[in-house]
């Protein structure tokens, strides 16, 4: 095996080897988790909620990633061609369910227009302000992203009839008591807000899985690399 083969096969082990702790990690937590929520469920789901889901994903989730990163550690350490094939193409599977999902989640973004947002935010929300759940959700949204109402400030008092709160101006939202001025209000609307924000953390999800995926590939190319290069050593009688 040439230098170039021995480096590929040295830091295929190397972040496999990290890998397998990480997915070890995540199926211990999720194990925890699980028998936690078995031993409390009632006083747990008082806090926390139904805990079953999120503990099974991280079981699953942490399964999947031990054991393609086992076999990519292993196959590469102990030069397995078997190994290191089936862990490119486990590896490969998980790419293109990734490829899948981002095109789904593209289109279905595509298709969540302004009117869902808006009939979303005005109907189940903003217009049960004067219900505590809700007005402590709107003066949230309001204070954080900097907006008002749900296409201005002037919503609370055409839909509410009621003065503009002091969310609405960076205002102590505790304090029953305080207002804004119109000219004091945020002039953007927490509608087109809230897209931004959708929108926005998106195209930083979107980033992220391109990386992801970026070094998947890689991952596949050097482990097929590798592969050919000891089936190839096989091939001329002696081990490498």
């Amino acid at each position: 095996m040439g230098c170039g083969m021995g480096m590929i096969k040295y830091l295929l082990f190397i972040f496999n080897f990290i890998f397998v702790l990480c997915g070890l990690a995540i199926l211990v937590v999720g194990v925890l988790v699980r028998i936690g929520g078995q031993k409390y469920a009632e006083e747990m789901k008082e806090i926390t909620g139904d805990l079953v889901f999120p503990s099974i994903t991280l079981i699953v989730i942490g399964s999947i990633i031990f054991v393609i990163a086992f076999f990519g550690c292993c196959g590469a350490i102990r030069e397995s061609h078997c190994m290191i094939v089936t862990f490119a193409s486990l590896l490969l599977t998980i790419l293109i369910i990734q490829v899948a999902v981002a095109i789904y989640t593209f289109v279905a973004l595509k298709n969540a227009d302004e009117i869902k947002f808006k009939n979303e935010y005005a109907f189940k929300i903003f217009n049960n302000y004067r219900d505590k759940p809700q007005k402590e959700f709107v003066d949230l949204i309001q204070k954080e992203l900097e907006c008002c109402g749900i296409e201005s400030s002037a919503d609370f008092n055409k839909v509410l009839n009621m003065t503009i709160p002091g969310s609405c101006c960076g205002k102590d939202v505790n304090d029953a008591n305080a207002i804004c001025s119109q000219h004091e209000a945020y002039d953007k609307g927490c509608v087109d807000a809230l897209i931004d924000l959708f929108k926005n953390a998106c195209a930083i999800l979107g980033g992220i899985a391109l990386v992801i995926a970026a070094i998947e590939l890689i991952g596949i190319i050097f482990a097929l690399c590798l592969a050919n290069s000891i089936k190839n050593a096989e091939r001329r009688g002696y081990s490498v």
